[in-house]
């Protein structure tokens, strides 16, 4: 028979437990701030979305333009995705997120409804981030999409093709 797990064992399993759960919140939080179009626009609160970020955070959702390095290019990116994107629904499912102390990694399956161009489409894939836990809590080093997009929603109703 094994023995019970020490204090400090547990201690440090809740911690890594509290860890994975703030960056499955991070990331959730990054899909909300970036939701809108139905009261309000898409990607409203620019300073909200950019402190998601440190500050030499890297994120790219498109593979054919450059990442966006730092704070100064994520908000042009999403004062872009306003126009582009004004109305946009994400959801995200099956985390998988490692800590090592103050940095982690992870991978979520995401999914998004968006309008544009008088089309509805979705889009599904992958999200990849690392993160780095700062004073203010975690952040994403980088946030990085690998995404599929489709025109699959009718734009009047809903309906599938």
């Amino acid at each position: 028979m094994s023995a019970a797990p020490t204090y400090e064992q547990l201690a440090e399993r809740v911690r890594q437990l509290e860890d994975v759960r703030a960056i499955e919140a991070l990331a959730a939080r990054y899909h909300r701030l970036c939701d809108g179009g139905w009261d309000g626009p898409s990607h409203e609160d620019l300073d909200g979305l950019v402190a998601l970020w440190d500050l030499d955070g890297v994120y790219s959702i498109n593979p054919r333009r450059p990442p966006c390095r730092g704070h100064a290019e994520i908000r042009e990116q999403f004062r872009r995705l306003r126009t582009s994107m004004p109305w946009i629904f994400h959801t995200f499912t099956n985390s998988d997120v490692a800590v090592h102390d103050d940095e982690a990694s992870g991978e979520f399956k995401g999914i998004a409804y968006y309008r544009r161009e008088g089309g509805a489409h979705i889009v599904v894939g992958t999200y990849s981030g690392r993160f780095r836990r700062t004073p203010e809590g975690w952040r994403f080093v980088s946030w990085i999409a690998d995404l599929a997009h489709g025109s699959v929603l009718d734009a009047e109703d809903g309906a599938s093709r």
